[in-house]
């Protein structure tokens, strides 16, 4: 599992990464549009929005962090979810979650 770590009202750290089939191949993302979900741990939703697909042949995608969406420090978990051109769905990771941690900032 990734673990990404921030402080409270941080935009300017993007999350990155690689979706990766089952067998652990890049998935292709031509065609297909991806969301970033992010929960508290009682499921009461944080996030979910479209993401940037950097390179669709590679799987990359970009999560940057709107004003707002930091605010609340606490641990969530995230991951991405993708809609493909003939409408099926796929969650990445797919065998946990991202874990998120926002700190308490000092001002």
């Amino acid at each position: 599992m990734t673990k990404v770590t921030l402080k409270r009202g941080d935009t300017r750290t993007a999350i990155r990464a690689t979706l990766l089939s089952n067998n652990g191949t890049p998935v292709d993302l031509a065609e297909a549009s991806v969301r970033f979900l992010v929960a508290d741990f009682r499921g009461t939703p944080i996030i979910s929005r479209a993401v940037e697909i950097e390179d669709a042949a590679e799987g990359k995608v970009l999560f940057v962090p709107e004003p707002g969406e930091t605010s609340t420090a606490g641990t969530f978990r995230g991951e991405f979810e993708a809609t493909f051109e003939d409408g099926r769905v796929e969650t990445y990771p797919n065998d946990g979650y991202i874990s998120i941690e926002i700190l308490p900032d000092l001002g």
